[in-house]
């Protein structure tokens, strides 16, 4: 699996890079910070994500998380299709009954189990988040192609999909994805996140960091994503992430 290989790559990377290093962090003046505030986007096995954390120092060493996710969640079978005989008409994949994204408010605590070097150096910190997985499911719209019966000609109508009602060549093309927001159904579940956070900013005071490893969301029934295949209640995701931030003196 390629994000697997580049998370493997990724931490052998920094934990090489600690190597070089030539001063430690107790050869420098410490500094004693009471909070950090971070945002970073990612990818993840399933989707992407979009994160934002609120921290409070406990010691020099460890801190407690505040944080707030968002990402999709997309059915591994998900296949892309389009309409053959026209140009400039939207993909869709065909079998997709809901589009689905989750809300993750968690807290977590980071401790940081190789500080940094020197300020040029690289620190590495222990993640680990649980909280509450919301998962909201959409329902897709495709421009189907139906008979007029006063007509008797092809007209193009947008349509909540129906598995049992319009085969493939029904499918013109994915309609807008404004389509089907008051029609969405709320699956709660539970989160979990365990990975290392890489810290190479140059300044002590700003976090520019990268962060790869495990999550999984736990709902409490399956999500209907797909038609004509099984669909899952519990979504393991492998992760990799960029951080910028910052850091407040006490």
């Amino acid at each position: 699996m390629r994000l697997k290989r580049l998370i493997y790559l990724i931490s052998f990377f920094f934990i090489s890079s600690l190597g070089f290093t030539q001063e430690t962090v107790f050869e420098e003046k410490t500094t004693i910070y009471s909070s950090e505030l971070s945002g970073g986007v990612g990818i993840h096995t399933n989707g992407f994500m979009g994160t934002f954390r609120f921290g409070k120092f406990q010691s020099a060493f460890s801190k407690r998380i505040i944080e707030l996710e968002i990402a999709n969640i997309k059915h591994p079978k998900e296949i892309k299709s389009i309409y053959p005989f026209e140009d400039n008409v939207r993909g869709y994949i065909y079998g997709k009954m809901n589009s689905v994204f989750t809300f993750r408010p968690s807290i977590g605590f980071h401790k940081i189990i190789v500080p940094k070097q020197s300020i040029k150096g690289v620190s590495i910190t222990l993640v680990t988040q649980v909280g509450v997985s919301l998962g909201f499911a959409k329902p897709v719209y495709l421009n189907i192609i139906e008979r007029e019966s006063s007509s008797n000609s092809n007209i193009i109508v947008k349509r909540k999909f129906d598995p049992e009602k319009h085969d493939q060549g029904d499918i013109y093309g994915r309609a807008s994805f404004l389509n089907g927001f008051n029609e969405i159904q709320v699956y709660p579940g539970i989160f979990g996140k365990f990975g290392f956070q890489f810290d190479f900013a140059g300044d002590l005071s700003e976090m520019r960091a990268l962060e790869a490893g495990v999550k999984i969301d736990a709902y409490f029934q399956e999500i209907p994503i797909m038609a004509f295949t099984e669909n899952r209640a519990i979504y393991p995701n492998l992760y990799i992430a960029f951080f910028i931030g910052s850091r407040e003196v006490k």
